[in-house]
């Protein structure tokens, strides 16, 4: 299976604990003597889901949703797919991933089950559904992407306003509640997405096939019509099960460089979408307005991307491209997204939404002082914005240690979660400065936006029963359950996902121990310096320990001493550094100071 990059960015973390090193993750095993067991029982599923009343399995019953996730059986070791270090029961990949408890094979039960699925729907599934298969529909992904979830397509209406389709593989349709297909995706909550690999939530004749809405077959979707004025705003939407025939599978590259009128084999392939293309565009540029009016935090992040060669080893470790085209993908998620979440608003119904809470007060002090001494005033206020703090990202990006800074500056953003909310307790997302808004788009991923499909199918078809149904309390138990532990498994994916990309910058680095370096300082702490290598597009850290005591902070420069002489690093300027050590354990790069220079 292709990796497919994961469409939002990564926190970025970093380890200062001390801890012994060893030259390789195999070369720590080896020491231990004999073949490496794991370090957790085999039989451990890797869940944490308490009951808020403290009740037992035995007590809540082994239909609930802890109950269904400890009956799982065991499903970590070798995968089917992809290359050939996750085959490897020994590998340092497949270990590390051990140590998260990610769930890298599907267990007999599931496999049963899927083998029962056709390949394709079976024309009886398409009764009672919107026939879609004439309309200009397509999709557009990553080049590498294998599970397209998500179609779109565009009209210009008689009243001059736009409408706007969104078509998201119907997932609901063959991942039943009951079944153990469905206790697995709940289980694992969402896919892992890993530079060179994809740990999916769904088993791949799902996930890259009878789920995927690749060209030229019938899929079965979940569409969701939105009409905009020209002023780019919703006046009404709706919702319908629908089958559908994707006319062209484009990726973002592709449809890029038809927008910017590049003429190519490619492009002249995909010329019959030039004119709805276009018309996205407007409106995505429009849509980017009223965010930008509204206060909504829009950043122009970058991720790392890897670069192997015929071996499968890390060639080379570049900045991922970023195209207009993945922002019109991104603008008409977000306005399903939130059709859908209006939807539920509007009928009064509970459901699992996506929550950005607002920074408590008190943190939001302490970043601003900090800040404040690196010559970034927040601005006195008692509530910011995602304008406010976009603003300071930009003032950021204009000094020499910007990275630093905008890695500070994201103090003052809270984590999104999953919480059920209603239309009195209404969900609130800080960064995009929406209410009652929520995850629909990827159901093949993100097990809450499955859970959304079953209930907007529900009460489209079954009405008022579907609606008490909803707003019982052992429904929203269950709801809350399904959010709480969806938000632990997509923090657990992301440290995983982390982590392995450390793991390959550390197999990267290895082999150029000993190597002297230019580098720039990226940022100082009392422990020691954070340090970019341009060369290889990685940072290594440079203990404060290494270069001699008694630290002192005072903004962007770390003072050092060292006997007589006194050194200062200033971040965002350049020094020359040495390649000391690859630590396999902390999964870090450590550096050694090579040419100094003194106060």
């Amino acid at each position: 299976m292709a990796g497919r990059g994961n469409k939002h960015g990564k926190r970025k973390g970093e380890d200062s604990g001390d801890k012994p090193s060893f030259g390789s993750f195999k070369d720590l095993l080896r020491s231990q003597g004999g073949k490496p067991e794991p370090d957790y029982p085999a039989d451990d599923r890797g869940w944490t889901l308490e009951s808020a009343d403290g009740r037992s399995i035995d007590e809540v019953g082994m239909d609930s949703n802890r109950g269904r996730i400890q009956s799982r059986p065991a499903a970590f070791g070798p995968m089917e797919h992809g290359p050939p270090c996750y085959a490897d029961e020994d590998s340092e990949e497949l270990r590390l991933l051990g140590t998260f408890r990610v769930r890298t094979v599907f267990p007999d039960d599931v496999k049963q089950e899927v083998d029962q699925l056709p390949d394709d729907p079976d024309p009886s599934d398409f009764e009672g559904r919107l026939d879609l298969r004439k309309e200009t529909i397509f999709t557009i992904d990553g080049d590498d992407a294998q599970d397209y979830d998500d179609a779109i397509g565009i009209k210009d209406l008689d009243n001059g306003n736009t409408e706007i389709s969104v078509h998201i593989a119907d997932v609901s349709h063959y991942v039943r509640p009951g079944t153990k297909l469905d206790d697995e995706a709940l289980t694992r909550g969402t896919s892992v997405y890993l530079p060179d690999q994809v740990v999916p939530m769904l088993p791949e004749k799902l996930s890259n096939n009878l789920c995927s809405l690749v060209p030229n077959r019938d899929r079965l979707a979940h569409s969701v019509y939105m009409e905009f004025t020209p002023a780019g705003q919703r006046v009404a939407s709706r919702v319908h099960k629908s089958v559908i025939r994707s006319v062209h599978r484009c990726t973002y590259r592709i449809v890029q460089e038809l927008l910017d009128g590049v003429d190519s084999e490619e492009t002249r392939a995909i010329k019959l979408l030039e004119p709805d293309l276009l018309r996205f565009r407007d409106w995505t540029r429009g849509q980017q307005k009223i965010r930008d009016e509204r206060g909504s935090l829009r950043m122009d992040s970058s991720e790392r991307k890897f670069v192997f060669n015929d071996k499968h080893e890390v060639q080379a470790i570049v900045e991922s491209d970023k195209y207009f085209s993945q922002t019109l993908i991104e603008e008409t998620a977000l306005a399903a997204n939130q059709a859908v979440g209006d939807l539920f608003r509007k009928r009064g119904l509970p459901t699992i939404y996506r929550v950005h809470p607002e920074k408590d007060l008190e943190e939001i002090a302490g970043v601003a002082k900090m800040l404040l001494q690196h010559g970034l005033r927040v601005p006195d206020k008692e509530r910011l914005t995602g304008r406010d703090i976009g603003r300071l990202i930009t003032i950021a990006r204009r000094k020499s240690n910007s990275e630093a800074l905008v890695a500070r500056i994201m103090g003052l953003i809270d984590r999104a979660v999953y919480e059920v909310k209603d239309h009195e307790n209404v969900a609130k997302h800080f960064g995009l400065v929406r209410e009652a808004y929520l995850h629909f788009t990827s159901p093949i991923r993100r097990y809450p936006d499955l859970v959304v499909h079953r209930w907007l199918h529900e009460i489209e078809s079954r009405g008022r029963s579907a609606e008490n149904e909803l707003r019982t309390l052992d429904l929203l138990n269950d709801l809350n359950e399904k959010a709480q532990h969806s938000t632990l498994q997509a923090d657990i994916a992301e440290m995983a996902e982390k982590a392995v990309g450390d793991l390959k910058v550390c197999q990267f680095v290895e082999p150029h121990i000993g190597e002297v370096h230019d580098a720039k300082v990226v940022r100082v702490a009392l422990n020691g310096i954070e340090v970019r290598l341009p060369r290889f597009n990685i940072t290594g850290f440079l203990p404060t320990r290494d270069i001699g005591d008694r630290p002192k902070l005072n903004g962007p420069t770390l003072q050092i001493s060292s006997g007589r002489k006194l050194f200062s690093f200033t971040e965002g300027y350049s020094i020359r550094v040495k390649i000391k050590e690859v630590d396999f354990l902390k999964l870090q790069v450590f550096l050694e100071l090579n040419s100094q220079r003194s106060v």
